[in-house]
């Protein structure tokens, strides 16, 4: 599918370091929010370093943004969150 912009919001940050932002789908598995280009959208809001809390169809984890040039935006695989409950 695509990035739906609405649903990117920032969350804290954005000063001379990095923002984190949080971003949930209920249209895409996490392959697709991770894939290049799904943030090309958001490339005017997004700096290297920034933090993206996901929320997929198939689970949760955390992004970071390694490229945003030429309006191209890539992130790194997801690292997951809350994945499992060991109580």
């Amino acid at each position: 599918m695509a990035l739906k912009i609405e649903k990117l919001e920032r969350m804290a940050g954005g000063g001379a370091g990095f923002a984190v932002w949080g971003y949930a789908t209920t249209d895409d598995a996490k392959a697709d929010v991770v894939a290049a280009g799904y943030f090309n959208d958001a490339s005017d809001m997004l700096r290297i370093d920034d933090w993206i809390f996901v929320r997929a169809t198939d689970g949760h984890g955390i992004a970071i943004v390694n490229q945003n040039a030429s309006n191209t935006v890539d992130v790194t695989d997801l690292t997951a969150v809350g994945s499992s409950d060991a109580s």
